[in-house]
């Protein structure tokens, strides 16, 4: 089995109408991170082309990678990113706990990782994560938050309604771009919620992908990325609609979107779908746009990058991301450039990222083995890691910041 299939018609609204905008190769999954004795064998690697949807919008991956090899052991941890702990944090207490009216109520996180939003619920309601990945089933409990190992689907729903009920708020963030196929996932969500229930879901916003170049959040876990007018599509083939929509600066920038079966559209649903097409993600030749972008900036990275290591400088890697391996891997950045990468997330250190194979270690080793230049890959918390590292900075350490331009600070 070659470990993936390539589809043919777009998953969100089964269109043939489909055009490949960018092609960043064939790649190894960019969470399958590598021990010291893997290193020597052969790496299993997958076509990795983004297209879009003229009928729909959607941008998404037709070649998908069998899930069982990219999530059930899974490197990700919620918990480790301070950034992502307050996110949820203040997800929790503004946007959910308002919803919830008793103890008997219950709250479904599909995705929910180390159980880090539903860990701010438990007091309040009943609470129920819902992920594929064994690994984080005892993480999560220690928390206190139970542990559903299964990727969601709507034969899930039923058995989660027999055993639990109805949801009174059922959540996914960063999920939806993961899913497939996906219109199943939301028949499952209908089921589950009832009259006066509220689905709440986060996606990496796909005019932030387009607008400031972030190519590198396209791996093979990311087969979507999703418009308004997509979801808009997506949603209503279960039944529901979308009554409201926020922009949070979650991936640089996220929708946050709000549905059930019976809302009133805001006003914020319309103003959504008008900047989508005045920004030009209902057109294909935006998208084509945005692949020339990635190239300019492939080049420009590459050759500063080269000019700082033949002028002998010292360069290692800020994070450990998917959506860094994916430009390290495009971009061809190995160890002869990185000397190491640092990541606060324990279960990555003492790897060696995937293709690339540079070794990953704790942050310490900043204090002790200084670069000159720090290439920032966790773009995303480009402010407060910036801060965070303000000593670094103050002893001379510049960053090179990848996204949305090449750029030292």
């Amino acid at each position: 089995m070659q470990g993936y299939i390539h589809k043919t018609t777009c998953r969100v609204c089964e269109g043939i109408d489909l055009v490949k905008v960018l092609d960043l190769g064939s790649t190894p999954p960019a969470n399958a991170y590598l021990k010291k004795e893997d290193l020597v064998k052969p790496e299993k690697s997958f076509p990795l082309a983004l297209y879009y949807c003229r009928t729909c919008s959607l941008a998404q991956l037709l070649d998908v990678v069998d899930p069982e090899i990219l999530f059930k052991n899974y490197h990700f941890l919620t918990g480790a990113s301070a950034p992502s702990v307050e996110h949820f944090r203040k997800y929790a207490d503004e946007v959910i706990k308002p919803l919830i009216s008793s103890k008997d109520d219950l709250v479904i996180d599909i995705g929910g990782n180390d159980g880090v939003l539903l860990s701010f619920i438990k007091d309040y309601a009943r609470v129920l994560n819902v992920d594929p990945a064994d690994n984080l089933a005892p993480i999560s409990e220690e928390k206190g938050v139970p542990f559903y190992p299964a990727f969601f689907t709507s034969r899930v729903a039923d058995d989660i309604l027999a055993t639990y009920g109805q949801a009174k708020v059922v959540v996914a963030n960063n999920v939806f771009a993961h899913t497939d196929p996906i219109r199943d996932v939301f028949k499952g969500v209908a089921k589950l919620i009832n009259g006066d229930g509220v689905f709440i879901f986060e996606v990496h916003w796909q005019k932030h992908l387009l607008e400031e170049g972030a190519f590198d959040q396209i791996y093979h876990e990311h087969l979507c990325f999703h418009s308004l007018h997509a979801l808009k599509h997506l949603v209503e083939s279960a039944g529901m609609r979308i009554f409201d929509v926020e922009i949070v600066p979650t991936q640089g920038k996220s929708l946050r979107v709000f549905a059930s079966k019976n809302g009133v559209p805001t006003v914020n649903v319309a103003s959504v779908l008008a900047e989508e097409k005045a920004s030009g993600l209902t057109d294909a030749k935006t998208h084509i746009a945005f692949a020339q972008t990635v190239e300019a900036n492939k080049k420009k990275l590459i050759t500063l990058l080269r000019e700082l290591k033949a002028a002998g400088k010292k360069i290692v890697g800020y994070g450990a991301p998917a959506k860094g391996n994916t430009l390290l891997n495009y971009y061809g950045i190995g160890p002869d450039i990185l000397d190491y990468l640092i990541d606060t997330t324990v279960l990555k250190q003492g790897l060696y990222s995937p293709g690339m194979h540079i070794p990953i270690v704790s942050p310490e080793k900043l204090r002790t083995d200084t670069p000159s230049y720090i290439l920032l890959l966790a773009w995303n918390f480009k402010d407060a890691i910036l801060e965070k590292e303000k000593k670094l900075r103050e002893k001379g350490i510049k960053f090179i910041i990848t996204v949305p331009h090449v750029e030292i600070i």
